[in-house]
């Protein structure tokens, strides 16, 4: 239908607009936070202008919901105010018919949301941060300060860095028996995955019994482990730049491990909500047009479109980390805030006449 593919190019246009407002504004904030890092070991402007286009995917998968919501209200407001939905409601278009325009933009921003959050956002942020610590540390790979710790089975694995290409360097094996007797400690300066297996290289292997401890250096050793270069990034990177695949298969590797899996659980969900997040808010955005807001003029539609928009973004931070501190289901706590708006969303257009 012509006038509903006219209101779904007057939103996304409005949308796109608020978003490159917030993104300025953000970016600006983000760069004066930055500057505060300039000349840390060989970090310059051209390191930060870097870093932050390459986080711009992150600010824009964030402020997806706040903007469809101003975007979406805006659009309409104008529409309203120029008494074009007026002239439609006249032509028998129906608030239902106008529902199906706004559908049709929410299925374009869950789009959006999908695809950046799951092939963009990981690998330039990823990028990002590689770019950041290259700069400020001078080191390649990545690094904290006490290394990374990874369990497989009866295993514990300490990693000290881990560089872009998949090479560890600095790695410790404490091997334990069944009864939880520390036996075999092993070190090994590199290990490299090659045919989908690890090979260490200049091991030193200490075996310890009742007899005593019995050293031996290697020169080359296989590592037998369910680690993979991939699923180290997961370690390295934080839940909520990884995709969707990523979670699952390091929860999976977490759970066959008897590890705590929330923060990665919630990670995942919250993935699989923003999308939804993004179409509800511009869902809400009709209640504000044609309901107890249809006669305040746009600017007042505007603000209070900003405090909604704000208050489900403050709303469902928290709400993810009360999950996260009091047990929470995962799934709930991440789902929780966005079904609250919804139901708002559905109550005010059923009040719609």
């Amino acid at each position: 239908m012509i006038l509903q593919r006219y209101i779904s190019k007057t939103i996304l246009g409005s949308t796109a607009l608020v978003l490159v407002v917030l993104m300025s504004l953000y970016t600006f904030m983000d760069f004066i936070a930055e500057l505060d890092d300039l000349g840390k070991g060989d970090y310059q402007l051209s390191d930060i202008l870097a870093y932050l286009a390459l986080s711009m995917p992150k600010r824009v998968y964030e402020l997806l919901p706040v903007a469809a919501l101003l975007g979406s209200v805006i659009g309409l407001g104008t529409l309203a105010s120029q008494s074009e939905l007026v002239a439609m409601r006249a032509a028998g278009v129906s608030v239902k018919d106008i529902n199906k325009a706004v559908l049709i933009v929410a299925g374009i921003l869950m789009f959006i949301a999908v695809v950046i959050g799951e092939f963009i956002r990981p690998i330039t942020e990823q990028k990002a941060m590689q770019i950041q610590t290259a700069a400020q540390t001078g080191t390649e790979g990545s690094q904290s300060q006490y290394g990374f710790w990874t369990r497989d089975g009866n295993h514990f694995n300490h990693i000290q860095r881990i560089h872009r290409d998949g090479r560890f360097e600095g790695i410790k094996v404490y091997e334990f028996d069944d009864k939880h007797q520390l036996r075999i400690v092993t070190q090994a300066k590199e290990a490299r995955y090659e045919n989908n297996e690890w090979l260490m290289l200049d091991v030193v292997q200490s075996t310890i019994d009742e007899n005593g401890i019995e050293v031996r250096s290697i020169e080359r050793a296989k590592w037998r482990s369910k680690l993979n270069p991939g699923m180290l990034n997961v370690v390295v990177v934080p839940p909520e730049f990884l995709p969707v695949w990523s979670l699952i298969e390091y929860v999976s590797y977490l759970k066959s491990n008897h590890q705590a899996v929330s923060q990665y659980q919630l990670a995942f969900w919250s993935k699989i909500m923003m999308p939804l997040s993004s179409a509800v808010m511009v869902f809400l955005a009709v209640p504000f047009i044609f309901g107890p807001l249809r006669s305040a003029p746009v600017g007042g539609r505007i603000l209070v479109g900003v405090l909604v928009g704000i208050g489900f973004h403050l709303f469902n931070q928290s709400f993810q980390h009360m999950g996260l501190v009091f047990g929470v289901l995962p799934w709930l706590a991440a789902s929780f805030p966005t079904i609250i708006f919804a139901g708002i969303g559905i109550f005010m257009l059923r009040r719609v006449r």
